[in-house]
């Protein structure tokens, strides 16, 4: 059984695209080093995806709250799909954007 985890998968197409999103990654880990509810687990890329992963250490919405906070901060909340991983169940649940059809897979 796996750990719950909250994924910001962003599209990565270009060398540009991915500058960008190293940068992203980098406000959220810095975000998340001055409190102690989430903690930025890495990234990894494929499939024309970026992907940052983040481990809560208590509840979902203190977590979710600063990720959206610092991604509307960055001017990437728009291009951002935010997805809850929960571990009991192994299965991905989208809770960003309202409008987001259809499966999530990393």
């Amino acid at each position: 059984m796996g750990k719950n985890k909250i994924v910001v998968q962003f599209n990565a197409e270009n060398q540009s695209d991915l500058d960008r999103l190293f940068q992203i990654e980098e406000t959220l880990f810095q975000a998340f080093s001055q409190c102690y509810d989430g903690v930025v687990d890495g990234h990894d890329i494929g499939q024309g995806k970026f992907n940052i992963f983040i481990t809560p250490s208590s509840t979902w919405g203190p977590v979710l709250e600063r990720v959206k906070a610092y991604l509307k901060l960055r001017g990437a909340l728009s291009d951002a799909v935010i997805a809850k991983f929960h571990g009991k169940t192994e299965r991905y649940e989208v809770i960003h954007p309202a409008s987001h059809s259809g499966s999530f897979a990393l």
